[in-house]
């Protein structure tokens, strides 16, 4: 695979004989057992991802802030010290660069883990735009592992004396895991609660292999990209290159709820145009009425024969057992649940209908 790179764990992913594929210019694992068995795994019981490939800026200094506040479309002002955000970073004309989140670790010190496949260009935007904030790129330094499902909190809180029950959703605690010293998140991209565990390189062999002990009674897998790709997809969580690009703004993308005006961030004035004179397409959720058909990204939709827009992620959902789609449409066709189109599948006119996203949200514990 010539120059693309591995992660400190790919030892670990060819003992466990996983299928690897390049992605975001690391060699990564796309499956162990099998796609379907490691998502069933996520929604019943837990799974365990590398997600060592992602990069992670650290930024600090009086500047930090400012610098948050001028180039994300969140406001990281309304963070407390131990808080997490979804943010997206635009382009002055409200396109998108990347989605990512930021942490705020102390008064004056945040840390941005940003997508794979953008850290040389959102490392070179944020230096155009530092000011006095002093930026650092810990990416080849850090690691990042996740444990996502139902009993992940379960099986980590095995592993540490940190108090995991208390650290509420987009929060993080720091301390020691399998005696690793980690930031523990409390976030994911599966639609299932869990936590993201950075910590140093050299220490994400022993966090991964203790992690995978200490859930092997549960049931616990590890995972592939595969998999982490069909769990995001259910619970309606955008990709890059795929539901965001850079000729899509956040709004398009239904992320309204990330962009808070009036702080000043580059591509304001372009989404408070689009706010204001209407969006030309919108994301919406869309499934086969045949309930086998797979439409994929970049397949054509159509209404009453004319164009209507296009699918951005498409796959078999596991936990549906039927293939779901993600997609534009355009702002001129009706968008409401239960609308029917026509999807262009190999040359042939496939039956589609509009449904609302996300296609699934976690079941919440009941209350007695």
């Amino acid at each position: 695979m010539g120059s693309v790179k591995r992660t400190s764990l790919f030892r670990i992913h060819r003992e466990l004989g996983a299928k690897l594929t390049e992605f975001g210019g690391f060699e990564m694992p796309l499956s162990y057992s099998g796609i379907i068995e490691e998502h069933r795994a996520v929604r019943t019981a837990a799974g365990l991802f590398d997600l060592s490939h992602m990069g992670e800026f650290e930024i600090t200094g009086n500047g930090a802030l400012p610098l948050l506040e001028r180039t994300l479309t969140n406001s990281a002002a309304r963070l407390a010290e131990g808080q997490a955000q979804y943010t997206i970073m635009c382009a002055e004309d409200g396109g998108t660069l990347d989605d990512l989140i930021v942490y705020r670790r102390s008064a004056d010190s945040y840390m941005l883990c940003v997508n794979a496949s953008n850290v040389s260009a959102d490392w070179e935007w944020l230096g155009s735009q530092s000011g006095g904030a002093e930026l650092r790129d810990v990416s080849d330094e850090t690691a990042l592992v996740a444990i996502q499902g139902p009993l992940a909190v379960t099986i980590l809180q095995r592993l540490t004396p940190l108090q995991l029950d208390t650290v509420k959703r987009f929060h993080t605690a720091e301390g020691e895991v399998a005696g690793v010293k980690c930031l523990a998140a409390r976030t994911g991209y599966t639609g299932e609660d869990g936590f993201e565990l950075f910590c140093m390189a050299d220490d994400a062999a022993r966090l991964f292999e203790a992690m995978l002990a200490a859930g092997g009674a549960d049931g616990i897998k590890p995972c592939g990209l595969g998999a982490r790709d069909t769990l995001r997809m259910e619970a309606g969580l955008p990709l890059y290159g795929h539901e965001l690009d850079r000729a899509t703004s956040p709004l398009e993308a239904e992320l309204a709820t990330f962009v808070k005006f009036g702080h000043g961030f580059i591509g304001e004035q372009a989404l408070a145009a689009q706010r204001d004179n209407g969006l030309g397409r919108r994301l919406i959720g869309i499934r086969t009425t045949d309930g086998r058909s797979i439409a994929r990204q970049g397949y054509k939709l159509y209404e009453r024969g004319h164009a209507a827009g296009v699918v951005t992620s498409g796959t078999f959902a596991p936990t549906f057992d039927r293939p779901l789609a993600m997609a534009y449409l355009d702002h001129r066709v009706v968008s409401q649940p239960g609308t029917l189109l026509e999807v262009a599948i190999r040359n042939r006119m496939v039956e589609a209908e509009v449904i609302t996203l996300p296609f699934y949200r976690r079941p919440r514990p009941s209350v007695a």
